[in-house]
């Protein structure tokens, strides 16, 4: 190392030794010192934040108080996440997956890996499924976000041999340590790619009771679902059937639509929305005369918005897809638009790419605006790119269109809220519910888009039905919790792992497990199989 290297390490631990200190204080009045309990709970640490592991460690202490014996999974050894877990939870016992990764389980994984993937394509790959493990869709998900690619082809073989061969070596681990440890409750926050897809597998295929959570669109909140084998490919802002059956009888008159297009409309124009990725952060509002020239849609025509995924993230976790990648499906998309000048296409690339490109310390690229100059060079007129750095923010954006294409982004279940017929690509979110356009195979794809510009405005029973889904999606289901509060944007200090913190101040702290969000929370854990965490129960 060399002197600046060893002077940053130090820093870095320095800050880290600190903010270790500060978490035991704040939540010394939380710590639960017994070790074993009549039941078991495995966090999931796969992929691993310092942030994550505080939240968890809040979590387990409640658990341990219900009888549960903590244990925490990690990809490695890690001081730091370790220390604050066990700031609140002592004695909790640490796996790591490194530590059972020797050479023979390596070795046997390398020529099962090689035996699979020999004069198979990468495609096929996708759906692969060994003793329930969905190898394939974990490996090559972990494989593209490594290398921010949108697709695979057979110069990546290699790589996806060593991809394959590190998912079937976790398999082993993971079916190992879940018959070892025996939880009857697995919690994880990350449960698609290698290693977590695989730990994920292994306790859904189990029957282990499988939770995520997650950050929900507000910033402030959090979502948790319980997952099943038959729901497993889920999206987890997806309503579990029983939810969205509750749902569809509620009372939700007129005044209760107005107040969720109101809350909609506000937390795009504010930056409310998803703020943590700061996905409208410089952009304007503006009317839909204002918009449509912005964006040059021609007068008096209709405009259809493609809703780009990012091309590198999640890309094969959730149900079932009509293209095997979203770059694959964005020009097949474009293709079809190309194919069809009765409106103006509207190509809109996720702002998230701006927000990622930082956090991964890159360059702003648009693998979108490349692919696209790749399989058709300059589009036509009626066919036109909208950069993730637009000046529009995505409401604008909505009000200037008159259809909606997406795979299953969020946009899919907020445009048909506003009457805009939307096409989709893909399972497991929220096609199928009733309110959006699903072609089964790319032959009805290829139909609907070329006659899509026919196509009327929906209903008012069909907007009635969006609007309850995202209303029970985006206000039901997320959970704001008093007792603790979450910073993105805390002091860093140029030490990454505390890019994002928990805090929980003293006065929270000492009443902190008889608040009634936490209470509900850990009910739901420990004496429920509802599929979701609502805030309160559908009347």
């Amino acid at each position: 190392m060399t002197l600046v290297e060893i002077i940053r390490e130090l820093w870095r631990r320095t800050i880290l030794e600190v903010d270790g200190r500060e978490w035991a204080r704040m939540t010394a009045p939380l710590a639960v010192r017994h070790a074993t309990g009549a039941k078991r709970v495995l966090f999931c640490e796969a992929v691993w934040m310092l942030a994550t592991a505080k939240m968890e460690s809040l979590f387990a202490a409640g658990l341990a108080r219900e009888g549960y014996e903590t244990h925490l999974l990690l990809p490695a050894r890690n001081r730091a996440v370790e220390r604050a877990f066990r700031a609140v939870c002592p004695l909790a016992a640490v796996h790591t997956i490194e530590d059972r990764l020797d050479a023979s389980v390596r070795e046997a994984a390398e020529a099962d890996a090689a035996r699979v993937l020999e004069g198979a394509s990468l495609e096929a790959l996708l759906g692969l499924e060994v003793d329930g493990f969905r190898a394939g869709r974990s490996a090559l998900s972990a494989l593209v976000r490594r290398l921010r690619i949108g697709r695979l082809d057979e110069s990546h073989r290699d790589a996806a041999l060593a991809a394959l061969a590190r998912a079937f070596a976790v398999k082993r681990v993971a079916q190992t340590l879940i018959a070892e440890v025996r939880p009857d409750l697995a919690v994880f926050v990350e449960r698609g790619y290698t290693p977590a897809g695989e730990f994920f597998d292994a306790s859904v295929t189990a029957g282990v009771d499988t939770v995520q959570w997650l950050s929900a669109p507000q910033s402030d909140r959090l979502l948790f679902k319980r997952y099943r084998p038959e729901t497993r490919s889920d999206h987890p802002l997806a309503l579990d059937d029983a939810t969205w059956t509750a749902v569809k009888v509620a009372p939700f008159d007129a005044a209760a639509e107005a107040a969720l297009i109101d809350t909609l409309a506000a937390n795009y124009n504010s930056g409310a929305w998803f703020n943590r990725q700061q996905l409208q952060v410089g952009k304007r509002a503006a009317g839909r005369d204002e918009a449509r020239a912005a964006l040059g849609v021609v007068p008096g025509r209709k405009a259809a918005g493609i809703f780009c995924h990012i091309l590198y993230d999640a890309t094969f976790f959730y149900g079932e897809s009509l293209y095997p990648d979203y770059e694959t499906w964005l020009i097949e998309t474009v293709r079809h638009a190309i194919a069809n000048p009765n409106l103006d296409w509207l190509i809109k690339v996720h702002p998230v790419n701006v927000w990622r490109s930082k956090m991964d310390g890159k360059a702003m690229e648009q693998l979108e605006a490349a692919a696209l100059r790749r399989a058709f060079g300059e589009l036509p007129a009626h066919v036109r790119l909208v950069p993730a750095d637009t000046a529009l923010n995505t409401w604008a954006f909505f009000g200037a269109i008159d259809y909606g294409l997406t795979v299953r982004g969020t946009v899919g279940m907020e445009m048909p809220c506003l009457g805009i017929p939307t096409v989709t690509a893909g399972t497991g979110r929220y096609s199928g519910r009733g309110f959006t356009i699903d072609p089964a195979t790319r032959a009805e794809y290829a139909t609907v888009l070329s006659t899509l510009h026919e196509v009327p405005p929906l209903d008012a029973a069909t907007m009635s039905l969006a609007r309850r889904y995202a209303h029970a999606t985006f206000e039901l289901r997320p959970v704001k919790f008093a007792g603790f509060k979450i910073d993105y944007s805390p002091r860093t200090f140029g030490v990454h792992e505390r890019s994002v913190d928990v805090k929980v101040s003293a006065a929270q702290a000492e009443g902190f497990h008889t608040q009634a969000d936490f209470v509900r929370l850990i009910r739901w854990l420990t004496g429920s199989r509802a599929g979701d965490l609502l805030m309160y129960d559908i009347e």
